[in-house]
């Protein structure tokens, strides 16, 4: 086991390199991040993870119009998630352009109530959605938003999270906080032809999904996996372990472990998003609640404070998405966003006509604006 745990100093003003304490590479490795050790204080900015950042002024059709819930990423395409349960998901491509309703709302075949996750596979045309739980089928639709068919599995997929191999494997995990005989906490599935469906179970995962602790047993914990790597990696609330699905051997393998302060943790929670470079950390827990990066290469890691530095240094947070960050905001919102950028004293001199070219070119009565940006491999 390699542990990366830093104790670090406090940054200057400056903001130095943090200082590192180990040398060994934790690329590879099974790795354990002390939260006590995180000491060091750190600004970061946007431009180091990401690049190709993009505004993106979504169309202002009353039919494209939404209230934003989440997002979905390919190369060419935008899915978009809305914030009410029963609503369609909303395609469009990268210029903003309203494309079509992904199925509709309803409880009909190829019809849904909820999402929990969707998947773009643009290469073979395909738009994946797993609905919210008590559902053991997998809908699958078209680029034109028309139902294509459904995937069922052996049993009800709990909050489930999809993953697209290289070979065109569908992957699949959810929360399985059932009776552990006969439950499965994940499936590789051929999506033409699911008779080969390979099932995963595996009894300490699946114990970590059912107890976490002993706190929020079902329902309450979420399953979260964003897919900025080339490994499947997701974790569970209250779980202090992000795993990989190791698809080639059909298990599951631990990754990182975030060894949480045990008195922050009688009342928070932590959420680790997998980069392709780092691990990000969001702490959820009052007062105490705080941003941490590591390096999964050097083993740094410091409590972060992320800044747009593509918008005048507008402060930014961990949302990162199929190899994209992002930031959705309303026309208003961005707005006062920007102003508070410009009256911070952060934002460049020359980029104080832009940022304020860009607020005054806002209007309340747009679509909402997403920004964007490539992760760096």
């Amino acid at each position: 086991m390699i542990f990366a745990c830093a104790a670090l100093s406090l940054l200057a003003a400056c903001q130095s390199s943090p200082k590192k304490t180990e040398s060994q590479n934790t690329e590879n490795a099974f790795v354990v991040l002390n939260d006590n050790d995180v000491t060091q204080k750190k600004d970061v900015k946007l431009s180091e993870l990401a690049e190709d950042f993009r505004i993106i002024r979504m169309d202002n059709r009353d039919e494209a119009l939404f209230q934003f819930g989440g997002a979905y990423f390919s190369d060419n395409y935008i899915c978009i998630k809305q914030r009410r349960a029963q609503a369609p998901l909303k395609l469009f491509d990268k210029t903003g352009k309203f494309l079509c309703d992904v199925g509709s709302v309803g409880q009909g075949p190829g019809e849904y109530t909820s999402i929990y996750d969707a998947l773009i596979d643009e290469k073979n045309g395909n738009i994946y959605v797993a609905p919210f739980a008590w559902n053991p089928r997998i809908l699958k639709y078209g680029f034109d938003g028309k139902f294509k068919g459904e995937i069922t599995l052996k049993g009800n997929i709990n909050k489930g999270k999809l993953y697209l191999q290289p070979d065109g494997t569908l992957s699949m995990v959810h929360l399985c906080f059932q009776d552990l005989d006969g439950t499965f906490t994940g499936a590789n599935i051929q999506p033409n032809d699911t008779s080969r469906t390979q099932y995963v179970f595996n009894k300490s995962v699946a114990s970590n999904f059912r107890d976490a602790g002993g706190m929020n047993v079902g329902f309450n914990n979420e399953i979260w996996s964003y897919r900025n790597t080339d490994t499947f990696s997701f974790q569970t609330t209250f779980n202090d372990t992000v795993y990989h699905y190791d698809v080639a051997n059909n298990q599951m393998t631990p990754r990182f472990l975030y060894a949480m302060n045990p008195e922050v943790r009688k009342t928070g929670w932590f959420i680790v998003n997998e980069l392709p470079h780092h691990f990000a950390i969001i702490v959820v827990a009052g007062e105490k609640s705080r941003k941490v990066l590591m390096d999964k290469k050097t083993g740094e890691a410091y409590e972060a404070t992320f800044i747009n530095d593509f918008m005048g240094n507008m402060g930014a947070g961990i949302n990162f998405e199929d190899g994209y960050y992002f930031s959705c905001a309303e026309p208003m919102e961005l707005q006062e966003w920007i102003e508070e950028t410009l009256a911070s004293g952060d934002c460049p001199k020359d980029e104080v006509e832009k940022m304020t070219k860009l607020k005054d070119s806002l209007h309340e009565n747009d679509n909402n604006i997403l920004m964007i940006a490539k992760l760096k491999k």
